[in-house]
């Protein structure tokens, strides 16, 4: 019997072990974590928070709303973009949806009356931003939406874009790279809604050291580029908007080149092309393509002969 009340006496509950393990200094408290098998729903965990990092029950200069409205612009976007789910870090306690003083609308964690941790931001300018937070600024990883233009998703810091992200245009351009405060540094790709391409190193926003460019028409040049200008002269011309218009020169590594008339970065007009093998093309061209009456000589061609193109292919020979 002794032995029995013993080893009565010695056990302990699984809550006596909690009260044991939690030293003074600790508070068990519950809070609610984003779900990340959702874009809307919360559901609840017991963190650990020291005495000193208690928060108020309300924020400061913030007052308590039942849920943040988001206006149906932001929705409808949001609808045509892929899932974004992020996880609770609980650094912050989640006291429901507030609004603020400059009529933003948060749904997320604080820490000392600040916007702290993880949450939704719906701001009076109809911007959208979803992810993390640090001392109620945009810090760490997120999603910053611009229903009138753009959306980025990547890092911040400081409420600035910094470290890697991918901005997208509404038309479908697109901008995948490193980011310095707000500016394009570093290595990026980034391609428009005609084909265009440029791959390599940015500098404070320009293309700027080494890079590929690649036309809609497949051409490519791979070089130097300065404040968005191809720097070693393989094509010298007129530009316009950054574009090569006008009457311009190309010249390819392997020999090849052209000398005529561009628009937006295309070959239109008059232009001549020649192939490192003796082969050319001397007549109109249409959208980057051959098309119209031309002087062609194939490099097993004795003579040129008078032809007819159509978008890039030749349909008969004019006698």
């Amino acid at each position: 019997m002794g032995q029995q009340c013993c080893q009565t006496c010695n056990k302990t509950t699984d809550e006596e072990k909690r009260e044991i393990l939690v030293p003074d200094q600790i508070i068990a408290q519950t809070v609610s974590i984003y779900n990340e098998n959702s874009s809307s729903e919360f559901k609840q965990s017991v963190i650990l928070l020291s005495k000193d990092e208690q928060y108020e029950e309300q924020p400061e200069n913030a007052f308590p709303i039942e849920s943040i409205k988001i206006p149906k612009q932001i929705e409808e976007y949001l609808s045509t973009l892929p899932e974004f789910n992020y996880q609770m870090n609980t650094r912050g306690q989640y006291l429901g949806a507030f609004l603020l003083k400059d009529n933003s609308q948060y749904d997320g964690e604080w820490h000392k009356s600040m916007r702290h941790g993880k949450g939704r931001c719906v701001f009076p300018n109809l911007v959208y931003y979803e992810g993390s937070w640090k001392e109620d600024k945009i810090d760490g990883y997120g999603r910053l939406i611009h229903p009138e233009h753009e959306y980025y998703e990547g890092l911040f810091t400081n409420g600035l874009k910094n470290g890697k992200g991918r901005v997208t245009q509404n038309n479908g351009a697109y901008f995948e790279g490193e980011f310095v405060y707000d500016k394009k540094h570093g290595y990026g790709i980034e391609v428009w809604p005609d084909g265009q391409q440029y791959e390599g190193q940015y500098f404070n926003g320009s293309k700027e050291g080494r890079g590929i460019f690649t036309w809609a028409n497949g051409d490519t040049y791979e070089g130097e580029f300065k404040d968005n200008k191809m720097e070693d002269k393989e094509y010298e011309g007129e530009w316009k908007d950054s574009k090569m218009n006008g009457q311009g020169e190309f010249r390819w590594n392997d020999g090849r080149k052209y000398i005529g008339s561009y628009k937006n970065d295309k070959k239109d007009g008059y232009g001549e092309f020649n192939w490192p093998d003796g082969k050319y093309y001397k007549g109109q061209w249409k959208d980057g393509k051959q098309h119209g009456i031309a002087l062609y000589k194939g490099k097993d061609m004795p003579n040129e002969r008078q032809c007819y193109f159509e978008e890039g292919k030749r349909t008969k020979w004019i006698e």
